[in-house]
Order: structure tokens, then sequence, then C-alpha cells
């Protein structure tokens, strides 16, 4: 984990708890970090389906003919 910094903002709180409950975060702050790592991580993944999908023309047309 990088370093923390405190923030202040304004947020949905009923969404706060929804993300709470579902990445089973113990604290709102860990359910505000898990999110931004799972958002970061998600890019990361979509960037590397993008850099196959150049390398190889038929890449995710399997079973397409």
């Amino acid at each position: 984990m990088g370093s923390l910094k405190r923030k202040s903002f304004l947020i949905d709180d009923r969404a706060l708890k929804k993300a709470k409950r579902i990445l089973g975060a113990k604290t709102e702050s860990d359910a505000v970090r898990r999110a931004l790592s799972f958002v970061a991580f998600r890019k990361e993944v979509m960037r590397g389906y993008d850099r196959a999908a150049g390398k190889f023309a038929d890449f995710g047309a399997v079973g397409r003919e």
C-alpha cells in the first residue's frame, strides 16, 4: 500500500455501505481503498486485453466462424 493521505469529500452513504459489504471491508476507509485498488486493477487488465487484441488479429474471435 502507498502512503495514506487524509481527504474530505462527500460520498453516497448507501453506496459506501454496499461497497463495504461487497468488498468485505471492516471500515469505510478500507472500503474506499479497496474500491480504488479494484478500479486501478481493472484498468490494468483492460489495458492488457487491448494490447493482446492489437497483437492477434483474431483475438476474441474463437468460435465465431
